[in-house]
């Protein structure tokens, strides 16, 4: 019989089948790195529960053909704790459409015991699958941030990802040398707003200890906030170190003269290419100071241009001048407690890229070294500057299938952000 049932390490080699085929758009078998994450990330991390399960949904001959993971997120209220669970790698088969295994692992999830459900990397449709069930999207969350720090090189990368063709990777690369000329000239000039200089603060490496501390001290103004361990989150930074998604992991903490913390950042690296913005945690008179130093650290480690998710502590003002916003995954929510909707919804959440599927995405040695024709890195960014391709079924990092919503077409677009 067909349906919606409870993950077990059993199906770990058809789900990660599922996974390599349909999210990472990969032929033949699933790689065992592949394997290992799974078992690693729902079995055996800190966020693995049992009494939040992730789900499978099984055919009638017994294959299973869709898989949403789910993982546990302590969090609190105004000081009380809540329990959350964040929906991650939600995959359906395009040959199994007519099931709705898609709709039904999303209602079982929705229907579970948490007092919080949440993901963060949901495009268009999990958006209207999430509605219908009663899920909410948060827009000041669905919009990032940009700023450029080698502008001229960014303009061509944005471009690049827009345009098609030899052509055009022929015109980024021929236009490379140029453009670093012209940065250059940006990063030094005193009236340039691209001018890059080094502020007299104290940097160190943000250790798991003093993460969980300043987490604990800093955001005292959100009512709804994460509560993290020492352990979990040691695991999480080594994790998300280990599988390089995104780039090399930066972790900075920074002091003031008097050597009391003013704040911290992470970010993910990738030289010649975009840094994306983890998490950034301050005082909040130092925000633009930390945010100033971050991107001095990125353009001194050769990034072209920072991306980040908007949330209520950042301003135009503490960003510059010259930065901008463009629409990106989105965050939903679904709460049987309308408070805690509400308080996300009105930026009182301290949310950020840790405290979600972003952070969790599966890398390999190839997503690391991967640049596209005109050199520019491949497959790191949630902005609508990468093209988006055509392929089997309805794909993104969170939601996959081809299967038609309820009273509407079926659809075959590939539209996840790499």
């Amino acid at each position: 019989m067909s349906g919606v049932r409870a993950f077990i390490q059993d199906d770990i080699p058809q789900v990660a089948a599922l996974k390599w085929r349909f999210l990472h758009n990969g032929s033949g078998s699933a790689p065992p790195a592949m394997e290992s994450y799974i078992r690693e990330l729902f079995f055996h991390g800190p966020f693995a529960e049992k009494t939040l399960p992730s789900l499978v949904y099984e055919n009638e001959h017994g294959r299973v053909v869709g898989f949403m993971g789910v993982l546990r997120r302590r969090m609190s209220s105004h000081g009380k704790p809540i329990e959350a669970a964040v929906a991650s790698s939600l995959v359906v088969d395009p040959d199994s459409r007519s099931t709705m295994a898609g709709l039904k692992l999303v209602n079982w999830f929705l229907s579970g015991k948490q007092d919080l459900a949440m993901t963060d990397t949901a495009n268009q449709v999990t958006q209207q699958i999430w509605a219908r069930l009663g899920g909410r999207t948060v827009a000041l969350y669905t919009m990032h941030w940009s700023r450029p720090l080698r502008p001229a090189l960014y303009a061509v990368y944005a471009a690049s990802r827009l345009g098609k063709g030899c052509l055009s990777e022929a015109f980024a690369l021929g236009c490379k040398p140029i453009c670093r000329i012209v940065d250059a000239i940006a990063a030094r000039l005193p009236s340039s707003p691209f001018r890059q200089t080094s502020r007299l603060i104290s940097e160190e490496d943000l250790t798991a200890e003093a993460l969980v501390a300043c987490l604990h001290d800093f955001p005292a103004s959100h009512s709804l906030r994460p509560e993290c361990e020492t352990g979990s989150t040691r695991w999480l930074l080594d994790f998300m170190a280990r599988m390089n998604a995104y780039g090399s992991l930066r972790k900075v903490l920074l002091r003031d003269r008097e050597n009391k913390i003013i704040g911290w950042y992470l970010y993910c690296l990738r030289r010649g290419g975009v840094g994306e913005v983890v998490q950034v945690g301050t005082a909040h008179s130092s925000f633009a100071v930390v945010l100033d130093h971050l991107s001095h650290d990125a353009w001194s480690h050769g990034a072209i241009a920072l991306h980040g998710r908007l949330d209520s502590r950042i301003s135009q003002e503490s960003l510059g001048k010259y930065c901008f916003y463009f629409p990106g995954n989105r965050l939903l929510v679904h709460s049987r407690d309308p408070e805690l909707t509400r308080q996300i919804q009105n930026g009182s959440a301290f949310l950020t890229r840790l405290d979600g599927e972003w952070c969790l995405k599966f890398g390999t040695p190839e997503t690391a070294t991967r640049r596209d024709a005109a050199g520019y890195w491949l497959g790191t960014t949630d902005s609508g500057l990468t093209t988006q391709h055509m392929g089997h079924g309805l794909k993104t990092s969170t939601f996959e299938s081809a299967s038609p919503l309820p009273g509407g077409p079926s659809r075959r677009l590939n539209v996840e952000s790499r």
